[in-house]
């Protein structure tokens, strides 16, 4: 679930272009663009202090199984499972993009890119670590809502615009985010 998503630098929205500039400023080509892929350096927001602190960050954990990576924690389980202990409470992180992508369960696999009503930025939330000086994230998951549910059983636990804030500086906000209603997506064919 949620194991590719998009973060288009064409086409944004005001606030992703502000990310885009000052990640460019910051990280001139440290991160990438288009579709994000488990492994790739991509942009991200973290919180330090009261700050919003845009970074490059990479796709995945390191797994159990060599050469694989953990890309998704359940938001149910997120702060009792060792692999992520502590990251939710301490380290939230929140992963710009412009969709995500998933496959139906139809014969051909059909890829679809999902949205939230058609706006152009859709944010979903994780957590990270740091190892070896680098900030890895992992995308929370919860239970699929309607809109959802044809494709998959889970997925993004995705903030609103003016949800990113409180969900990187306000624990008790994030665990309610986690819980409470997931906004309606809309689904098309990816080309």
């Amino acid at each position: 679930m949620c194991g590719r998503y998009e973060f288009s630098a064409w086409g944004t929205d005001d606030k992703l272009s502000v990310l885009i500039d000052a990640m460019e400023r910051r990280f001139p080509g440290g991160y990438k663009t288009g579709e994000i892929f488990p492994g790739d350096r991509a942009p991200a927001i973290i919180g330090a202090g009261e700050r919003l602190v845009p970074v490059p960050a990479v796709f995945g954990f390191p797994g159990f199984q060599e050469g694989k990576l953990l890309i998704n924690a359940r938001s149910e389980t997120v702060e009792k499972k060792p692999a992520f202990s502590g990251f939710f409470r301490e380290r939230r992180i929140i992963l710009p993009a412009t969709g995500f992508y998933e496959w139906g369960r139809d014969s051909k696999k059909t890829k679809y890119l999902f949205t939230v009503d058609e706006r152009p930025a859709v944010y979903l939330c994780g957590v990270y670590r740091i190892l070896e000086g680098e900030l890895r994230f992992v995308i929370l998951t919860r239970a699929a809502n309607e809109s959802m549910a044809e494709t998959h059983d889970r997925m993004p636990v995705i903030a609103a615009e003016g949800e990113v804030r409180s969900y990187l500086l306000d624990l008790d906000f994030a665990r309610r985010l986690t819980q409470g209603p997931a906004p309606l997506l809309r689904r098309k064919p990816a080309s």
